[in-house]
């Protein structure tokens, strides 16, 4: 039992070390707001920590469903951002910035018309890493598509691997 409960305090105290791993991945959910409507948002992201306080990332952001234009308009996008990051103990706090190659579907419905693009994004957000290698947190960001954006904020969970 003695071991069992040694072992519980080092993984709890060394998780702000398993903040800056070789490789982390994760998932989020959240809103995303476009053209004054809302929508659910959800991404999957994959990163790796080139120093300790910069890593690159990327990942896919599913925007959701919006009411425009008399029917729905399907949003998504795919991202590669640079993200310093500084640590406070188990807190990480971090910028992202990059790009986003998007693409909105309309259905039949609206007269939205399809569109895609490459244009810039970025995030800003906190992580707490708590039970090892996993974190919980907050982020916000804001993906450009052409001239409007979508703006999103999101619960994540990040599993730092290596």
């Amino acid at each position: 039992m003695k071991k069992l409960l040694l072992s519980m305090l080092v993984l709890l105290t060394s998780s702000p070390v398993l903040a800056d791993s070789l490789v982390y991945g994760g998932v989020s959910v959240g809103s995303s707001e476009y053209d004054s409507d809302n929508s659910i948002a959800h991404s999957l992201f994959v990163g790796t920590g080139i120093m300790p306080w910069v890593g690159l990332e990327a990942g896919y952001t599913g925007f959701g469903k919006f009411d425009l234009g008399g029917g729905k308009v399907d949003g998504e996008s795919v991202y590669g951002v640079i993200k310093p990051n500084l640590n406070f103990g188990p807190v990480q706090v971090y910028a992202k910035l990059g790009l986003n190659s998007w693409v909105l579907e309309g259905d039949d419905d609206t007269s939205i018309a399809d569109d895609d693009g490459l244009d810039a994004m970025w995030a800003v957000g906190a992580d707490y890493t708590f039970l090892g290698p996993i974190a919980l947190g907050v982020e916000y960001a804001t993906y450009s598509l052409d001239k409007k954006d979508i703006s999103t904020i999101s619960m994540t969970a990040t599993i730092y691997m290596f």
